[in-house]
């Protein structure tokens, strides 16, 4: 995959341009992402460790093939932040994804 992960610093703004073979398909894991970051949110009040692991594997594996770089490494650190059932952490993590949401704009060439 051909995509980029720009991060624009004055307003924030992380721009992402995918491969346009993909353009598509990156937006709809775009939405899968906010359906993610609620999941994830959810689990996190409960302390559902079990689900915030298992999302955060599936974030880990995929966001990367859409372009969202750092989707995957928040996927990472939720995934082991889950199993050491390490409840500050993943708030945090949780947190981490929902600001990078805010922020992230997706730019088809």
């Amino acid at each position: 995959m051909n995509s980029k992960e720009t991060i624009i610093v004055g307003n924030l703004k992380i721009i992402i341009r995918p491969d346009p073979d993909l353009a598509d398909e990156a937006k709809w894991y775009r939405g899968q992402l906010e359906e993610y970051a609620r999941s994830i949110r959810d689990a996190a009040h409960r302390e559902d460790f079990q689900i915030v692991q298992e999302i955060g594997h599936r974030l880990k594996g995929s966001a990367v093939s859409f372009g969202f770089d750092e989707a995957s490494e928040i996927g990472r650190f939720l995934e082991q932040s889950a199993k050491n059932n390490d409840a500050v952490s993943v708030k945090k993590g949780s947190d981490r994804l929902s600001d990078y949401l805010e922020c992230v704009e997706l730019i088809s060439e």
